[in-house]
């Protein structure tokens, strides 16, 4: 894994009137990498992934893209460099099969989103791509299948392949296993693995045996300020982590 940053986030602020959501908020996010964040109910968590994302503006602080300043730019802008939420950008066409979902997020990318009445079947360079990606994620079987028929946790999977058509450099996941069942959740964490050799991931999770089993780092963030980023041993053995949230349970 390569030591110079692909994202790097700079004394980020977020205020609401009198609460300040995030505060003075530094991390870096390596390539390759699974960098989860964690943290109580209430930390500011969906606000820094809003604020790195380009959803949310920050009241101060910056942010770099492989070594380039991009707090300015728009949520739009910020995916055609290669920075995808997959909450923002995977919204599932239900009435639509698997495949036509992740070609659809193909077509926008190769620039011709604005064709969207276009028939897909007719492209078969974008549908070939559509199909590579659903295999990755492995949901080629079920290509023809509306997305409406699938289980909880398949389309949550196709979410995932639908933001992988981007072909980001980074993914942003909030809570991908949220909902689903522990042979389910398998299926996720098996992807997330898969997806880390094609782009790194900053993930928010709750379920901590899935954090410490899949990230490289974590950063952990209390009332809106991180107070500790490192390997998965170093945070399971922070007596500030442990104090302000873990538990001795993880300790």
């Amino acid at each position: 894994m390569s030591s110079s940053p692909l994202f790097e986030a700079q004394h980020l602020i977020k205020r609401y009137g009198q609460l300040v959501a995030t505060q003075d908020v530094s991390l870096n996010i390596l390539p390759h990498e699974i960098h989860a964040l964690i943290g109580p109910n209430g930390a500011g968590k969906t606000t820094l992934v809003g604020q790195l994302s380009g959803q949310i503006p920050s009241d101060s602080g910056e942010i770099y893209f492989q070594g380039e300043n991009i707090t300015s730019l728009r949520i739009d802008e910020r995916v055609k460099k290669g920075v995808v939420r997959s909450y923002q950008i995977t919204r599932l066409f239900k009435s639509f099969s698997c495949l036509d979902n992740v070609a659809l997020s193909v077509q926008a990318r190769v620039g011709s989103s604005f064709s969207f009445w276009k028939r897909l079947s007719d492209d078969q360079a974008i549908r070939g791509e559509g199909l590579e990606i659903l295999e990755l994620i492995g949901l080629a079987e079920k290509q023809h299948v509306l997305a409406s028929e699938l289980s909880h946790a398949e389309q949550r999977i196709l979410e995932l392949g639908v933001a992988y058509a981007t072909h980001p450099q980074l993914l942003l996941l909030d809570e991908p296993m949220a909902g689903t069942g522990p042979q389910e959740s398998e299926l996720i964490i098996s992807l997330i693995e898969k997806l880390k050799s094609k782009a790194s991931i900053f993930l928010i999770e709750h379920d901590m045996d899935t954090v410490f089993r899949l990230a490289d780092r974590i950063s952990v963030l209390v009332n809106g300020a991180l107070i500790a980023t490192g390997t998965p041993e170093e945070i399971r053995t922070n007596p500030q982590v442990i104090a302000a949230y873990l538990g001795d349970e993880h300790a």
